[in-house]
């Protein structure tokens, strides 16, 4: 989209006619409007959004009542007071469409009657008025080529940017940017109307069996995928902490070595004993904790397990039995002989049928006790598996060794103080026990994390393997063509889809980021990878010796310049050609730092970039380095005794500066 002209017809502080020309040429794509807070730079920001999409830019999909009552507080108040009965917003601009470009002018009036607002839209096409049915089809092209939710992240605020940095949101923000500049959004928002069908297609009475479980099923895999999602992204901050601490360790190590620590060899050999038996130790009483409060209480139940275990196995068979019943009706009988050339009569379908029924009926009469599900048989199925093992004597065994690895742990450890007090260097030695107590409880819980990521890993394994039988089961019973199986295919091809293309733009965008970051830092070689994990979107960087860098580490303006450098990747990789809008960007930024944009960033960030900036950010030396690709300048004033902003373009400027001399 590029955007030719807006104008304003008594829109906040606006009052009467007002005109912005957008035009730029290769050479000059920056349009600056300055002026002091309350001139209305913002105004003009929401003016192109609201003439673009009307209600839709709020959110609604029709013209409400809230939506006319935010338009009235969006109204020039006096022009409302003096009865004026014309506010409009009008917007040219162009979009190309298989190589070619059309060009088009949006109309957007509000009238106002005695009780309320009343809206109209007009639209020309290459100078042609469309219809109505020809106006709806553009707004729906419209959403798909520039949605509100893309134009809001080309509208970008210096003050979002410092509360992004202020709170650690740069994950989330780079996260949201990429899905929102790429379309993955879209596939997301699919797949949650999809998984809000499926749901509520759940809660319709008299439902298959089949789909039920396959609802169900679903549900627990969205389940699994959220706490893996969690999981690992625990797994990550502990890794980033066990790093921390270890080089700590390392680097006080070698402090130690440097002063001519002593016994060092045997010391150490005595704490990674203590280490192993205390790691070891913990383990066992780990293992032993589960037990006791997992298993044991069904070893103690082995013959009330083994009985439910048999009720089910004849409950299944006495189940099936009554469905093969069901199905094979006398025609169904008949139709089999037939296929299989005998003769078709009625008492050789009730023969053959009671055969079959023999064949799987348990042999004695069954009272069915409950109507189980597939997940209440699997785990009676563990659980009788399990009580076959001789796991006791296993975990007796466990606490006798952890009692004899006691006495010894309390024998290394009086061997370490007896050594301890006799070392110069103690202090420097508490420090660095301190620290392998912490790597020791890192890498213990860096352990169970990872035992859980496996066990959801598992479990969800396990239920992807019997999500695939149930749809399996329904294609086979001609069920597959059904709304919820096909439904769940989509899901399952969009999250597909979504995570390739995450990784693939995330390989490309990383790349374009160091580039766009030598051009931004004024520290030489000091970032020279960048790193972005495609799952939780947290970035890495890494200096010239590939050591990882604290981001903390960076200055506030620094990490400004790195989130923009992320962002003029992202919308370069992506190719789109889109109008930015830069708010108050300067205001928070030093002087090298302000160069350094106005040199490097805002020039070449796209095809047309909107300055708006304050008087403070924008002073003589800043807008000469700006001047050569100005191809607009509009500074805007606001008379408080008249509540309206004046424009003033930078020829007018000029020409009252040559008149007074």
């Amino acid at each position: 989209m590029y955007i030719k002209n807006i104008a304003l017809v008594n829109i906040g502080a606006y009052e009467g006619y007002n005109t912005f020309s957008f035009e730029t040429s290769p050479n000059q794509n920056v349009l600056l409007i300055s002026g002091e807070n309350g001139a209305g730079k913002t105004t003009l920001l929401h003016a192109i959004k609201l003439g673009l999409f009307g209600a839709y830019s709020f959110g609604y999909k029709t013209d409400n009542k809230d939506y006319l009552k935010k338009i009235e507080q969006i109204l020039h108040r006096k022009a409302q007071l003096d009865d004026a009965n014309c506010y409009s917003i009008t917007i040219q601009f162009t979009l190309t469409e298989q190589y070619k470009e059309h060009h088009y002018e949006l109309h957007r009036e509000w009238k106002k009657s005695t009780d309320t607002i009343v809206e109209q839209v007009s639209l020309k096409e290459n100078d042609v008025y469309v219809n109505e049915a020809q106006f709806d089809l553009f707004q729906s092209k419209l959403k798909e080529i520039m949605p509100p939710q893309l134009l809001d992240c080309c509208f970008i605020d210096g003050e979002e940017i410092t509360q992004i940095i202020t709170h650690n949101q740069l994950p989330h923000y780079i996260e949201r940017l990429t899905k929102t500049v790429f379309h993955l959004d879209l596939f997301e928002t699919l797949e949650s109307d999809l998984s809000a069908y499926i749901k509520q297609q759940d809660q319709q009475p008299k439902k298959d069996i089949s789909e039920q479980e396959l609802i169900q099923i679903t549900q627990v895999e969205q389940q699994l995928r959220t706490q893996l999602a969690t999981t690992k992204a625990g797994l990550l901050h502990t890794t980033q902490t066990l790093e921390y601490i270890t080089e700590a360790y390392h680097n006080m190590k070698a402090t130690f070595e440097k002063h001519g620590g002593l016994h060092k060899q045997q010391r150490e050999a005595i704490i990674q004993q203590i280490t192993t038996i205390d790691m070891q130790r913990k383990q066992r009483a780990e293992e032993i904790k589960n037990f006791v409060a997992e298993s044991l209480p069904f070893f103690l139940m082995t013959n009330l397990v083994n009985d439910t275990y048999h009720q089910l196995q004849k409950e299944q068979d006495t189940l099936l039995a009554k469905q093969v019943e069901d199905k094979f009706s006398d025609e169904a009988m008949l139709t089999l002989l037939t296929a299989l050339n005998l003769p078709p009569s009625q008492e050789q379908g009730i023969t053959l049928k009671a055969k079959l029924l023999q064949l799987i009926q348990p042999n004695d009469e069954v009272t069915i006790i409950q109507n189980y599900t597939w997940t209440e048989v699997a785990k009676v199925e563990h659980i009788h598996t399990l009580i076959q093992k001789p796991l006791p004597e296993h975990y007796a065994n466990l606490f006798k060794q952890n009692q004899v690895e006691l006495t010894r742990l309390q024998h290394l450890k009086d061997q370490l103080n007896t050594h301890d007090q006799t070392n110069e260097f103690s202090e420097l030695i508490e420090q660095m026990d301190d620290y392998n107590t912490q790597m020791l409880t890192l890498q213990q819980q860096m352990a169970t994390q990872e035992t859980s990521l496996d066990e959801l890993q598992n479990t969800l394994n396990d239920v992807l393997h019997k999500k695939t039988k149930i749809t399996a089961q329904l294609h086979q019973t001609h069920k597959a063509t059904g709304s919820l199986a096909e439904a769940q295919k989509v899901i399952t091809v969009s999250q597909l889809y979504r995570e390739a293309q995450v990784k693939k733009h995330i390989q490309v965008i990383q790349q374009q980021a160091i580039q766009n970051i030598t051009l931004l830092f004024r520290k030489t070689d000091y970032i020279t990878s960048l790193t972005i994990n495609p799952e939780t979107f947290d970035i890495t960087l890494r200096d010239a010796k590939q050591q990882v860098l604290d981001k903390e580490m960076l200055s506030a303006g620094e990490k400004q310049m790195l989130l923009l450098a992320i962002i003029w990747a992202i919308f370069s990789c992506s190719g789109r050609q889109v109008p930015f809008v830069f708010d108050t960007l300067l205001s928070r930024l030093d002087q090298t730092h302000k160069t350094i944009l106005l040199q490097n960033f805002i020039p070449y960030m796209g095809t047309q970039t909107i300055l708006l900036t304050t008087d403070s950010e924008m002073n003589e030396s800043y807008y000469a380095l700006l001047q050569p690709h100005i191809a607009q300048h509009y500074t805007l004033h606001f008379t408080v005794a008249e509540q309206r902003t004046t424009i003033t373009t930078k020829q007018q400027i000029d020409t009252n500066n040559e008149v007074l001399t």
